[in-house]
Protein backbone atom coordinates (compact mmCIF):
# COMPACT_ATOMS: atom_id res chain seq x y z
CA UNK A 1 0.00 0.00 0.00
CA UNK A 2 2.86 2.09 0.78
CA UNK A 3 4.68 1.46 -2.50
CA UNK A 4 1.82 2.36 -4.14
CA UNK A 5 0.64 5.52 -2.84
CA UNK A 6 4.56 6.90 -3.08
CA UNK A 7 4.08 5.44 -6.76
CA UNK A 8 1.19 7.74 -7.16
CA UNK A 9 2.48 10.76 -5.52
CA UNK A 10 5.76 10.38 -7.99
CA UNK A 11 3.15 10.11 -11.16
CA UNK A 12 1.21 13.20 -9.58
CA UNK A 13 4.72 14.92 -9.37
CA UNK A 14 5.76 14.17 -12.60
CA UNK A 15 2.41 15.05 -14.17
CA UNK A 16 2.44 18.33 -12.79
CA UNK A 17 6.14 19.05 -13.89
CA UNK A 18 5.22 18.19 -17.89
CA UNK A 19 2.16 20.04 -17.28
CA UNK A 20 3.86 23.40 -16.14
CA UNK A 21 6.25 22.66 -19.00
CA UNK A 22 3.45 22.57 -21.64
CA UNK A 23 1.72 25.20 -20.19
CA UNK A 24 4.81 27.81 -20.00
CA UNK A 25 4.38 31.01 -22.07
CA UNK A 26 6.78 30.81 -24.43
CA UNK A 27 8.46 34.15 -24.83
CA UNK A 28 7.51 36.94 -27.14
CA UNK A 29 10.55 38.19 -29.21
CA UNK A 30 11.50 41.60 -28.44
CA UNK A 31 12.00 42.67 -32.60
CA UNK A 32 13.14 46.54 -31.83
CA UNK A 33 15.51 45.58 -28.88
CA UNK A 34 17.14 42.62 -30.97
CA UNK A 35 17.42 44.94 -33.98
CA UNK A 36 19.60 47.45 -32.16
CA UNK A 37 21.69 44.15 -30.70
CA UNK A 38 22.41 43.33 -34.23
CA UNK A 39 23.75 46.60 -34.80
CA UNK A 40 25.71 47.09 -31.98
CA UNK A 41 27.66 43.33 -32.39
CA UNK A 42 27.50 44.04 -36.70
CA UNK A 43 30.37 46.59 -36.04
CA UNK A 44 32.24 44.55 -33.69
CA UNK A 45 35.24 42.54 -34.40
CA UNK A 46 34.78 38.68 -33.45
CA UNK A 47 31.73 36.19 -33.25
CA UNK A 48 28.82 36.92 -31.34
CA UNK A 49 26.09 35.45 -29.16
CA UNK A 50 23.53 37.44 -27.17
CA UNK A 51 20.65 36.69 -25.56
CA UNK A 52 18.46 38.88 -23.56
CA UNK A 53 15.19 37.20 -21.17
CA UNK A 54 12.97 39.60 -19.69
CA UNK A 55 12.13 37.32 -16.71
CA UNK A 56 8.57 38.87 -15.81
CA UNK A 57 7.41 40.11 -19.46
CA UNK A 58 8.59 36.93 -20.92
CA UNK A 59 10.07 38.35 -24.11
CA UNK A 60 13.07 37.28 -25.16
CA UNK A 61 16.05 39.02 -28.04
CA UNK A 62 19.19 37.67 -29.37
CA UNK A 63 22.13 37.09 -31.97
CA UNK A 64 23.33 33.09 -32.45
CA UNK A 65 21.64 32.38 -29.32
CA UNK A 66 21.73 28.85 -30.19
CA UNK A 67 25.19 28.60 -31.10
CA UNK A 68 27.29 27.21 -28.85
CA UNK A 69 30.21 29.75 -27.19
CA UNK A 70 33.40 29.31 -24.58
CA UNK A 71 31.87 29.97 -21.39
CA UNK A 72 35.64 30.90 -20.42
CA UNK A 73 35.07 31.23 -16.72
CA UNK A 74 30.94 31.62 -16.80
CA UNK A 75 31.24 27.95 -16.61
CA UNK A 76 31.86 28.58 -12.34
CA UNK A 77 27.90 29.48 -12.46
CA UNK A 78 26.84 26.04 -13.38
CA UNK A 79 29.33 24.81 -10.52
CA UNK A 80 27.65 27.60 -7.76
CA UNK A 81 24.16 26.06 -8.58
CA UNK A 82 25.40 22.61 -8.04
CA UNK A 83 27.01 23.12 -4.79
CA UNK A 84 24.06 24.97 -3.05
CA UNK A 85 21.92 21.81 -4.40
CA UNK A 86 24.36 19.55 -2.93
CA UNK A 87 24.54 21.74 0.05
CA UNK A 88 20.84 21.86 0.31
CA UNK A 89 20.56 18.16 -0.03
CA UNK A 90 22.80 17.75 3.57
CA UNK A 91 26.20 16.70 0.93
CA UNK A 92 28.22 19.25 1.48
CA UNK A 93 28.26 21.90 4.97
CA UNK A 94 29.03 25.33 3.30
CA UNK A 95 30.86 26.47 6.93
CA UNK A 96 33.01 23.76 6.55
CA UNK A 97 36.82 24.52 6.15
CA UNK A 98 39.34 23.30 4.03
CA UNK A 99 42.76 23.62 4.45
CA UNK A 100 45.09 25.83 1.18
CA UNK A 101 47.68 23.85 -0.33
CA UNK A 102 49.91 23.90 -3.17
CA UNK A 103 49.78 27.40 -4.30
CA UNK A 104 51.95 26.90 -7.75
CA UNK A 105 50.04 24.47 -8.78
CA UNK A 106 47.27 26.92 -10.78
CA UNK A 107 46.62 29.01 -13.31
CA UNK A 108 45.04 32.21 -14.17
CA UNK A 109 43.24 34.34 -12.22
CA UNK A 110 42.06 35.03 -8.39
CA UNK A 111 43.84 35.52 -5.10
CA UNK A 112 44.60 31.94 -3.55
CA UNK A 113 47.45 31.04 -5.55
CA UNK A 114 49.08 34.59 -4.28
CA UNK A 115 48.62 33.39 -0.18
CA UNK A 116 51.23 30.88 1.60
CA UNK A 117 49.59 28.04 2.20
CA UNK A 118 48.07 27.13 6.07
CA UNK A 119 44.65 29.22 4.92
CA UNK A 120 41.64 27.45 5.99
CA UNK A 121 38.59 29.33 4.08
CA UNK A 122 35.11 27.92 4.23
CA UNK A 123 33.78 25.93 1.09
CA UNK A 124 31.57 29.41 1.22
CA UNK A 125 34.68 31.12 0.89
CA UNK A 126 35.93 29.25 -2.02
CA UNK A 127 32.40 30.07 -3.77
CA UNK A 128 32.55 33.22 -3.16
CA UNK A 129 36.16 33.82 -4.04
CA UNK A 130 34.95 31.57 -7.44
CA UNK A 131 32.66 34.03 -8.86
CA UNK A 132 33.51 37.43 -7.49
CA UNK A 133 37.29 37.27 -8.27
CA UNK A 134 37.12 34.25 -10.59
CA UNK A 135 39.72 32.38 -8.43
CA UNK A 136 40.68 29.46 -10.39
CA UNK A 137 42.11 27.71 -7.33
CA UNK A 138 38.97 27.81 -5.39
CA UNK A 139 37.07 26.96 -9.00
CA UNK A 140 39.35 23.60 -9.10
CA UNK A 141 38.81 22.66 -5.31
CA UNK A 142 34.73 22.89 -5.76
CA UNK A 143 34.69 21.05 -9.29
CA UNK A 144 36.84 18.21 -7.76
CA UNK A 145 34.07 17.87 -4.02
CA UNK A 146 30.99 18.52 -6.17
CA UNK A 147 31.96 16.37 -9.08
CA UNK A 148 31.76 17.48 -13.06
CA UNK A 149 29.17 14.31 -13.58
CA UNK A 150 26.65 15.97 -10.85
CA UNK A 151 27.36 19.76 -12.41
CA UNK A 152 26.18 18.24 -16.10
CA UNK A 153 23.35 15.94 -14.09
CA UNK A 154 21.85 19.08 -12.83
CA UNK A 155 22.37 21.05 -16.03
CA UNK A 156 20.26 18.46 -17.52
CA UNK A 157 17.71 18.11 -14.97
CA UNK A 158 17.12 22.10 -15.42
CA UNK A 159 16.58 21.60 -18.90
CA UNK A 160 19.94 22.93 -20.62
CA UNK A 161 21.12 20.13 -23.09
CA UNK A 162 23.91 22.60 -25.01
CA UNK A 163 25.76 23.49 -22.24
CA UNK A 164 28.54 20.98 -20.56
CA UNK A 165 31.16 21.41 -17.88
CA UNK A 166 33.90 19.27 -19.41
CA UNK A 167 37.20 20.09 -17.69
CA UNK A 168 38.75 22.11 -14.19
CA UNK A 169 40.51 25.67 -14.49
CA UNK A 170 43.64 23.42 -15.14
CA UNK A 171 42.97 21.12 -17.46
CA UNK A 172 41.28 23.64 -19.47
CA UNK A 173 43.88 25.94 -19.30
CA UNK A 174 46.79 22.93 -20.63
CA UNK A 175 44.59 22.64 -23.35
CA UNK A 176 44.15 25.95 -24.59
CA UNK A 177 48.00 26.20 -24.76
CA UNK A 178 48.14 22.88 -27.06
CA UNK A 179 49.70 20.67 -23.78
CA UNK A 180 46.90 18.00 -24.55
CA UNK A 181 49.54 15.06 -23.84
CA UNK A 182 49.36 13.11 -20.58
CA UNK A 183 52.74 14.09 -19.83
CA UNK A 184 51.67 17.49 -19.31
CA UNK A 185 49.37 16.85 -17.21
CA UNK A 186 50.81 17.59 -14.16
CA UNK A 187 52.67 21.24 -14.98
CA UNK A 188 52.69 24.29 -12.86
CA UNK A 189 52.53 27.67 -13.94
CA UNK A 190 56.66 27.65 -14.18
CA UNK A 191 56.94 24.55 -16.18
CA UNK A 192 54.87 26.29 -18.65
CA UNK A 193 56.95 29.21 -18.77
CA UNK A 194 60.05 27.11 -19.36
CA UNK A 195 58.16 25.09 -22.03
CA UNK A 196 59.52 25.61 -25.65
CA UNK A 197 56.56 26.18 -27.48
CA UNK A 198 58.56 26.76 -30.37
CA UNK A 199 59.73 23.35 -30.76
CA UNK A 200 56.59 22.28 -30.40
CA UNK A 201 55.07 24.35 -32.91
CA UNK A 202 53.51 21.79 -35.02
CA UNK A 203 51.77 19.79 -32.12
CA UNK A 204 50.99 22.80 -30.04
CA UNK A 205 48.86 23.87 -32.84
CA UNK A 206 47.28 20.78 -33.64
CA UNK A 207 46.00 20.16 -30.69
CA UNK A 208 44.85 24.23 -30.03
CA UNK A 209 42.78 23.28 -33.37
CA UNK A 210 40.99 20.19 -31.85
CA UNK A 211 40.34 22.09 -29.03
CA UNK A 212 38.15 24.63 -31.09
CA UNK A 213 36.61 21.79 -32.13
CA UNK A 214 35.80 19.74 -28.89
CA UNK A 215 34.60 23.08 -27.64
CA UNK A 216 34.72 22.05 -24.13
CA UNK A 217 33.16 24.12 -21.43
CA UNK A 218 30.77 25.57 -23.78
CA UNK A 219 27.15 26.49 -23.83
CA UNK A 220 24.49 28.57 -25.77
CA UNK A 221 23.18 31.86 -25.02
CA UNK A 222 20.08 31.21 -24.78
CA UNK A 223 20.99 28.21 -22.62
CA UNK A 224 23.09 30.81 -20.33
CA UNK A 225 20.44 33.23 -19.59
CA UNK A 226 17.63 30.49 -19.16
CA UNK A 227 19.91 29.33 -16.31
CA UNK A 228 20.38 32.37 -14.64
CA UNK A 229 16.83 33.26 -15.18
CA UNK A 230 16.18 29.91 -13.07
CA UNK A 231 18.22 30.97 -10.60
CA UNK A 232 16.65 34.42 -9.80
CA UNK A 233 13.30 32.78 -10.39
CA UNK A 234 13.72 30.40 -7.58
CA UNK A 235 13.76 27.38 -10.08
CA UNK A 236 17.46 26.61 -9.66
CA UNK A 237 17.62 26.14 -5.87
CA UNK A 238 15.30 26.57 -2.78
CA UNK A 239 15.15 30.16 -0.97
CA UNK A 240 17.91 29.99 1.03
CA UNK A 241 20.19 28.96 -1.94
CA UNK A 242 18.45 31.47 -4.43
CA UNK A 243 19.45 33.89 -2.15
CA UNK A 244 22.78 33.32 -1.50
CA UNK A 245 23.65 32.68 -5.18
CA UNK A 246 22.05 36.02 -5.99
CA UNK A 247 24.43 37.59 -3.52
CA UNK A 248 27.72 35.96 -4.09
CA UNK A 249 26.85 37.20 -7.54
CA UNK A 250 25.78 40.67 -6.87
CA UNK A 251 29.55 41.17 -5.29
CA UNK A 252 31.32 40.55 -8.73
CA UNK A 253 34.44 42.74 -8.40
CA UNK A 254 34.91 42.64 -12.60
CA UNK A 255 32.25 45.08 -13.83
CA UNK A 256 33.49 47.01 -16.61
CA UNK A 257 31.25 44.64 -18.92
CA UNK A 258 27.49 44.49 -19.05
CA UNK A 259 27.59 46.94 -15.73
CA UNK A 260 29.91 49.75 -16.88
CA UNK A 261 27.44 51.67 -18.52
CA UNK A 262 24.70 51.57 -16.59
CA UNK A 263 23.12 54.02 -13.77
CA UNK A 264 24.93 54.28 -10.39
CA UNK A 265 23.09 52.13 -7.81
CA UNK A 266 22.08 49.60 -10.56
CA UNK A 267 22.32 46.22 -9.03
CA UNK A 268 23.96 43.10 -11.77
CA UNK A 269 24.74 39.88 -10.41
CA UNK A 270 26.84 38.65 -12.87
CA UNK A 271 29.76 36.61 -13.66
CA UNK A 272 32.47 37.18 -16.27
CA UNK A 273 34.80 35.02 -18.63
CA UNK A 274 37.97 35.62 -20.69
CA UNK A 275 40.23 33.51 -22.66
CA UNK A 276 43.53 34.28 -24.37
CA UNK A 277 44.43 31.21 -26.25
CA UNK A 278 44.21 29.26 -28.77
CA UNK A 279 41.94 32.33 -29.85
CA UNK A 280 40.22 35.17 -27.49
CA UNK A 281 37.26 35.42 -25.82
CA UNK A 282 35.59 37.91 -23.76
CA UNK A 283 32.38 37.33 -22.35
CA UNK A 284 29.52 38.51 -19.91
CA UNK A 285 26.19 36.94 -18.32
CA UNK A 286 23.89 38.03 -15.54
CA UNK A 287 20.54 39.73 -14.00
CA UNK A 288 20.11 43.09 -14.26
CA UNK A 289 17.56 44.29 -11.57
CA UNK A 290 15.33 46.98 -13.42
CA UNK A 291 14.52 49.81 -11.15
CA UNK A 292 10.44 49.02 -11.25
CA UNK A 293 11.44 45.88 -9.39
CA UNK A 294 11.77 43.43 -12.75
CA UNK A 295 14.84 41.78 -13.81
CA UNK A 296 16.47 41.29 -17.16
CA UNK A 297 18.90 38.59 -18.15
CA UNK A 298 21.79 39.25 -20.35
CA UNK A 299 24.13 37.16 -21.87
CA UNK A 300 26.95 38.15 -24.05
CA UNK A 301 29.51 35.62 -25.50
CA UNK A 302 32.32 36.50 -27.93
CA UNK A 303 35.32 35.31 -29.51
CA UNK A 304 37.67 35.82 -32.16
CA UNK A 305 39.06 34.34 -35.21
CA UNK A 306 43.07 34.25 -35.69
CA UNK A 307 44.70 31.91 -33.25
CA UNK A 308 47.74 32.91 -30.40
CA UNK A 309 47.53 36.75 -30.92
CA UNK A 310 50.44 38.92 -29.46
CA UNK A 311 49.71 41.34 -26.42
CA UNK A 312 48.88 44.46 -28.54
CA UNK A 313 46.19 42.60 -30.91
CA UNK A 314 44.50 40.76 -27.30
CA UNK A 315 44.66 44.04 -25.68
CA UNK A 316 43.11 46.06 -28.37
CA UNK A 317 40.37 43.04 -29.03
CA UNK A 318 39.75 42.81 -25.22
CA UNK A 319 39.26 46.27 -24.99
CA UNK A 320 36.97 46.49 -28.10
CA UNK A 321 35.04 43.45 -26.80
CA UNK A 322 34.18 44.69 -23.28
CA UNK A 323 33.02 48.20 -24.88
CA UNK A 324 30.64 46.00 -27.40
CA UNK A 325 29.50 44.06 -23.75
CA UNK A 326 28.73 47.29 -21.79
CA UNK A 327 27.06 48.86 -25.04
CA UNK A 328 25.04 45.85 -25.05
CA UNK A 329 24.37 46.26 -21.28
CA UNK A 330 23.28 50.08 -21.64
CA UNK A 331 20.87 49.51 -24.55
CA UNK A 332 18.90 46.40 -22.65
CA UNK A 333 18.47 48.56 -19.67
CA UNK A 334 17.29 51.54 -21.66
CA UNK A 335 14.76 49.70 -23.87
CA UNK A 336 13.23 47.90 -20.50
CA UNK A 337 13.35 51.44 -18.38
CA UNK A 338 12.35 54.23 -20.76
CA UNK A 339 12.45 57.51 -19.75
CA UNK A 340 9.48 59.62 -18.68
CA UNK A 341 8.09 62.29 -21.26
CA UNK A 342 8.87 65.77 -20.18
Amino acid sequence: MVRRMALLAFCLLALAAATATRSAPAPTRAAALEQRIRAIVAKSHGVWGVSVRHVERHESAGVRENERFNMASVFKVPILVELFHQASQGKIALDERVEWKDPGRYFGSGVLQAMRPGLNPTIHDLATLMIIVSDNAATDQLLARVGKANVNARLRALGLTKTSVDAGTREHTLEAFGLRDPKYRDFTPADVARFDFQAHEAEIERNQRQALRDCHNCSTPSEMSQLFEKIVSGLAGDSVATNDMLGILSKQQFNQRLPRLLPVGIRVAHKTGTVTNPVWVVNDAGIIYLPNGEHVVVTAFSHGTDMNQDEVQLKKAFNDAEDTIAEIGKVVFEYYTPRPPK
